[in-house]
């Protein structure tokens, strides 16, 4: 007969507990496992500002993104007054200036791939109407000694090339190469030699024209760089209608190693500047002017805030037939000797 002592069914009912309580405790255990994985799946879900496709919104993310969070590489960040750039995917970084007729705007994109962070900076300017609250008067250009640098530059002692892209309106080329020339020459009507000495320790190397545009995109954004340096037209139909000029420049580190310029060939009047002869018509912008404050972006040299410093090239602003930008002020000769010394008188 079966043992049915008291005992006997103690064992057994014990043996059917333990099975229990082990299954329970795997139970719980594969619990545990799935919520740690639903708690990590959680924490890898991107942020509501990043979401997929299309350009991403640098006011609405933090000012330093880790890229765990939102990978950015090879995405569009959209700044102030409409300003976008695409977030280099080759380690490099990228800072973006536009130059419109109701000021101008600045995107900075720092790419640290060894942190795994991506810092956006913006900032816009407009031009105030009429004569707002704290308005100060403009100090003397040739006096003032105000200038902003960007985060990097190029080599001292070293001869920048860069090519021309006459677009498809058949623009001078005039006004682009002189505006090249006023910035690196450091022209200035400040003095009767009618340039700034001894001139800073860099140059500019034209190396032809080329049928590759710039790096700019039609609505006046940074595309992807190329690795050539080029300054000139383009037409530009997607971009606001304010815009007036772009400059993309792409860094490593401190070292500048690429930056394009393309002026707003459509919609928009061009004048060659006074060294053509020709007076100005109404309405049209000074392209040797425009150049020259964009090739100060190229440089290293940023934007002079303030309306005590609009008499300065880097100042945001430049009207219509204005071609004071053209010449350097004190500021912005001292900027660039900031950046790269003095060149030698044997050099």
């Amino acid at each position: 007969m079966d043992d049915v002592s008291p005992a006997g069914r103690g064992r057994r009912t014990g043996a059917l507990g333990g099975t229990a309580l082990c299954a329970a405790a795997v139970t719980a255990l594969t619990c545990a496992v799935t919520a740690g994985a639903g708690t990590a799946a959680a924490a890898r879900r991107p942020p509501v500002w990043c979401k997929p496709g299309g350009a991403l919104s640098a006011r609405a993310m933090p000012q330093k993104v880790k890229m765990s969070d939102c990978d950015l590489r090879g995405r569009v960040v959209r700044g102030e007054n409409g300003l976008a750039a695409t977030v280099p995917s080759d380690g490099t970084s990228v800072t973006a200036h536009a130059l419109r007729t109701d000021g101008a705007s600045e995107l900075r994109i720092r790419v640290d791939g060894h942190k795994g962070v991506v810092t956006v900076t913006t900032l816009g300017t407009r031009v105030p109407q009429g004569r707002p609250r704290q308005f100060r008067a403009p100090l003397d250009a040739c006096k003032d000694g105000a200038y902003q640098q960007e985060p990097s530059r190029w080599p001292k002692g070293a001869a920048i090339e860069w090519h021309y892209y006459p677009g498809s309106a058949g623009l001078p080329m005039s006004g682009v190469s002189t505006g090249v020339s006023n910035m690196f020459g450091a022209a200035t009507d400040c003095n009767s030699a009618r340039k700034f000495t001894p001139p800073p320790d860099v140059s500019a190397k034209y190396a032809g024209q080329t049928t590759t545009a710039p790096n700019v995109t039609t609505e006046a954004n940074c595309g992807d760089r190329d690795g050539t340096n080029v300054s000139g037209w383009e037409a530009m139909p997607a971009a606001e209608p304010e815009i007036l000029a772009a400059t993309c420049t792409w860094y490593q580190g401190s070292a500048t190693i690429e930056s394009d310029t393309a002026l707003q060939e459509q919609g928009k009047k061009w004048w060659p500047g006074p060294q053509d002869g020709s007076p100005c018509p109404a309405g049209s912008y000074d392209a040797a002017a425009v150049t020259t404050h964009e090739t100060g972006h190229m440089l290293g040299l940023g934007h002079v805030e303030g309306s005590q410093h609009s008499g300065l090239t880097m100042a945001p602003t430049v009207g219509a037939c204005d071609d004071g930008p053209a010449t350097l002020g004190k500021g912005d000769y001292d900027g660039l000797i900031a950046l790269y010394g003095s060149r030698s008188s044997t050099a």
